[in-house]
């Protein structure tokens, strides 16, 4: 669920802003939802490095056992 709190607001900021003509509200959500992408993608990143290190700890056991 990284980021997509941010997507989801950053969205309804955008869509707010484009309906009462305020740019700086529409960039406002269009940043917001950027950050929520990345949030998304590092704790992606993130997870699939730990299941990798999990999986190296793993073979290290194997072969000293």
């Amino acid at each position: 669920m990284d980021g997509i709190k941010d997507q989801v607001e950053g969205k309804v900021k955008e869509l707010k802003g484009q309906l009462t003509g305020d740019e700086g509200m529409e960039l406002e959500g269009n940043v917001q939802q950027m950050k929520g992408k990345v949030t998304q993608k590092a704790g992606r990143a993130k997870r699939k490095m730990q299941g990798k290190a999990e999986e190296l700890k793993g073979r290290a056991r194997q072969k000293t056992a």
